[in-house]
């Protein structure tokens, strides 16, 4: 059988399946989903990812996530990395064929392939962030990470000591859009004198480290002292930049708060924080439910149900601080602090001018 490049990895795991079955919840946490309250009608879900499963961000994440579920519900992951952004419908007829009763397209650029494979081929998919494409078979899943970025805002506008951060973005996808969006809100409710530089490095532009690692410098040379990135492979160009900045700059550093993913065990002398995405409560519950009438909906991941949090703030960050993030997020919680949810990038920028930033 021919592959598509990239490592098909099979992750065996065995675990009891419990006896009851989930309930309809459109929005799950890690926590909410037991081995003692589901129970699910295949035997291997398979996840498809754009680049390496092993690159501390986004494509980690989904594949960790999914390891996670299928530890949990007793069944077997079938992790497909490096699948790019060409037409991945051979690798969907691959995992198809290995078994696959569920196929998760983790990206962006798989919104539309994904559901006409599941027309065309009737295996269930789930998609990212394309709520029109829901149905029978098409689950769609919504990260509300404009609330968790809304806290690295706030901590942005609370940490810079130029007055000045930045957003550099590999594009502009949905979720890009919406934590750009709730990082500009909650840098202008810590800080409202702050100023907000946005440059998007290219379209699509994921992996393009040499292109972040420019884009950064401009960003640094203009004055910028934080950096919220979202880049995939490129953060490590943003990380490079900021470290070539700091080495120049030593009495005055500049800080790195990434997406999605802990690179703080080899990046700790430049990461503020990070955004981190745990996906392993939503895929336990979409899993749960293929074969029933609840596959078909939005499952959204937000900071109320741990599906989205920032990861531990470094002891150098002081404590009023800290104190003053966790009260912004028992704010959001509370829901006395709502977050702008704009996913598209004309949106985007109409609020960005009605926030005052360039």
């Amino acid at each position: 059988m021919t592959r598509v490049p990239g490592t098909l990895r099979y992750l065996f795991v065995t675990a009891l399946v419990a006896m009851l079955t989930f309930g309809s919840i459109a929005a799950i946490s890690a926590q909410d989903a037991t081995p003692e309250s589901a129970t699910t009608s295949i035997e291997k879900a398979a996840l498809i990812t754009p680049s390496s499963i092993t690159n501390l961000g986004w494509d980690q994440q989904g594949a960790d996530g999914l390891t996670a579920a299928a530890a949990t519900l007793g069944i077997e992951a079938l992790i497909q990395e490096n699948g790019g952004y060409d037409d991945i419908t051979p690798a969907l007829k691959d995992l198809a064929d290995d078994g696959a009763g569920l196929i998760i397209c983790h990206a962006s650029g798989y919104q539309t392939t994904c559901p006409d494979f599941a027309a065309s081929e009737g295996v269930p998919v789930a998609v990212i962030e394309n709520p029109n494409a829901i149905g029978d078979l098409v689950a769609d899943i919504e990260t509300q990470a404009q609330e968790v970025a809304y806290l690295a805002g706030v901590l942005a506008g609370l940490s810079t000591t130029t007055g000045t951060v930045g957003v550099v973005v590999s594009g502009e996808p949905p979720t890009w859009n919406y934590m750009t969006v709730g990082f500009a809100e909650g840098l202008q409710a810590s800080n409202p004198d702050a100023n907000l530089i946005y440059s998007v490095i290219g379209e699509a532009a994921y992996d393009d480290a040499a292109g972040a690692k420019r884009v950064t410098e401009q960003q640094l040379a203009a004055g910028v002292d934080i950096v919220f990135g979202m880049g995939d492979g490129a953060s490590f160009g943003m990380i490079e930049a900021i470290r070539e900045h700091n080495e120049a700059n030593a009495d005055t550093p500049a800080w790195f708060i990434d997406v999605i993913g802990d690179k703080s065990a080899d990046y700790s002398d430049v990461l503020l924080t990070s955004v981190l995405f745990d996906y392993s409560g939503v895929y336990e519950q979409i899993i749960a439910n293929v074969g029933t009438p609840d596959f078909g909906q939005v499952y959204t991941m937000n900071v109320e149900n741990g599906g989205v949090r920032l990861l531990d703030l470094p002891e150098s960050v002081p404590q009023d601080v800290q104190d003053q993030v966790a009260a912004a997020q028992d704010e959001i919680i509370a829901g006395t602090v709502t977050v702008s949810a704009i996913g598209d990038a004309e949106g985007l920028q109409t609020k960005l001018s009605e926030l005052g930033y360039s």
